[in-house]
């Protein structure tokens, strides 16, 4: 369902401050950038990890992961962003949440 002033049905994603600062730290600001362009199109991207009711509004928490990139010294990293669908209008994702994944542990 889509908006008559998006008709696209595009919504607003957005990097909370904490999760920028975290992107940067581990290097992964530019791809971080990336994902937030992809979630304007395709917010439900990656795995759903729950629905909850927030403020009254229903509110669905995803999990998506980016992969390392050794040549960069990039770990993977999991990112978790809240899609807010309509209504209210306009419909918003906000991405939460930057975590490094844990390297391989080497065999015992």
């Amino acid at each position: 369902m889509s908006h008559p002033d998006q008709p696209d049905g595009e919504v607003i994603a957005a990097v909370t401050d904490r999760a920028a600062q975290r992107a940067k730290e581990l290097g992964a600001d530019e791809v971080l950038e990336i994902l937030r362009l992809e979630l304007e199109h395709r917010p439900r991207l990656g795995r759903l990890i729950r629905t909850v009711t927030e403020g009254g509004h229903l509110v669905e928490l995803y999990s998506t992961r980016i992969e390392a990139d050794p040549a960069s010294g990039r770990p993977a990293v999991n990112v978790v962003h809240a899609y807010a669908p309509a209504p209210p209008w306009p419909p918003t994702v906000r991405i939460a949440a930057v975590v490094p994944e844990d390297p391989p542990r080497p065999e015992l």
